[in-house]
């Protein structure tokens, strides 16, 4: 492939025989402001889901925001679909094309394994409006105390530990308080909700109701480990999403093809550092990853931006690096795979402890056959375009 912006569904039919057989199929990126991944990734979608019947695309981004936009997507703009659903770094004008065709598909669902809030507002409220169950106020009000407290302490408390910094003590306490509060909150909005447990069955809402009570123990889990210090905060993180992720296989989706939008980190599978960390693609259960094909994105050189949109530049990486090996060839984009490779004296280090960068800066060795089922590679990269 020469240039992603000229690049056509025809282009990726190589890709036909290597997924043939595999249900999910998971997009990595070498970070989450990087232009070219993401618009390599709208077209590989546009591709699966046009061309190899994928219908479900689940996001690094909270289940709440995601199932409830794709839910109400019809009243949405496209614009509206974004903000609610995915963290804002996704909204730029190489996805967007990517959340058109979502909105204008009933047949292409967008939803989310994350427990972290992705949305400064969630429809989660709007959600329980439109169906067609008669809540009693207290619900809908007790509901909305739990989703406006989860982002209010969501930005407080992670203004310290994203930062690696301590909370402040007052801050703890009063957290606390509130964190007991809440917990007590869905105790009892679990009770309610069990005892309309009929009503959602006897009108076909048994989809909607199991949704409701994952959201619910997702709010609880992301509560209570909220204050967690930065390295356990995330430990936990894969490991919840890891488990939405087999929920969403098993019973929301249960017999749909799904693509997996996530950072090369959180799916590498085999994969196990020193300090006990296991990201999401090495959690899940042998069957879902024995059905999973794992597809990383990485790059040569250029810039990118941080979360907070800071631009910053990459490469040229390090020799026999992962990047360096992979940058042999004329093609601006190219792809490797390994599941179908065997070992020869010209290509060890796909089988051997190989040095990688993340984000294009940070060193890390995987063994890529291990952690990994392909790679895509671009040569040359950019920061997005927002929206």
């Amino acid at each position: 492939m020469d240039t992603l912006s000229e690049s056509k569904s025809d282009h990726f039919t190589f890709l036909e025989n290597i997924l043939k057989d595999k249900r999910n199929v998971w997009l990595g990126e070498n970070g989450h402001g990087i232009a070219e991944h993401n618009l390599l990734k709208t077209k590989l979608i546009d591709f699966l889901y046009h061309k190899m019947g994928f219908k479900v695309i689940a996001f690094e981004s909270g289940l709440t925001e995601c199932y409830t936009s794709n839910f109400l997507k019809d009243e949405l703009s496209v614009d509206e679909f974004i903000d609610h659903s995915v963290f804002p770094f996704w909204k730029t004008e190489e996805t967007y094309s990517l959340f058109q065709t979502l909105k204008a598909s009933k047949d292409f669902n967008l939803i989310g394994f994350d427990f972290q809030p992705s949305s400064k507002q969630s429809l989660l409220i709007a959600f329980l409006n439109k169906i067609n169950i008669d809540f009693p106020l207290e619900f809908i009000q007790n509901i909305q105390s739990v989703e406006e407290n989860t982002a209010h302490w969501f930005g407080r408390i992670s203004n310290y530990t994203g930062r690696r910094k301590r909370i402040p003590k007052e801050t703890l306490q009063e957290y606390k308080f509130i964190q007991n509060e809440l917990n007590q909150t869905i105790d009892q909005l679990l009770d309610l909700l069990m005892e309309k447990k009929k009503n959602f069955i006897n009108l076909g809402l048994d989809l909607p109701f199991t949704f409701i009570q994952k959201e619910l123990e997702n709010r609880r889990l992301f509560l209570n480990h909220l204050t967690n210090n930065f390295q356990d905060f995330m430990k936990y993180r894969d490991k919840i999403m890891a488990a939405n992720l087999e929920w969403i296989c098993s019973e929301l989706y249960p017999n749909e093809k799904i693509i997996i939008w996530a950072h090369n980190a959180h799916i590498y599978k085999n994969y196990q550092t020193s300090n006990n960390y296991r990201p999401m693609g090495s959690l899940i259960s042998k069957t879902l990853m024995d059905d999973s094909y794992h597809l990383g994105l990485f790059m040569y050189e250029g810039e990118a931006h941080l979360l907070n949109r800071t631009v910053y530049r990459i490469g040229p990486p390090p020799k026999r690096s992962l990047e360096d090996y992979m940058n042999h060839t004329e093609s601006s984009v190219s792809f490797l795979d390994f599941s179908n490779v065997t070992e020869q004296t010209y290509n060890k280090w796909i089988f051997e402890k190989t040095l990688i960068l993340e984000h294009g800066t940070a060193r890390k060795f995987i063994i890529p056959a291990e952690q990994l089922s392909g790679v895509f590679f671009v040569k040359k990269v950019s920061p997005p375009h927002y929206l």
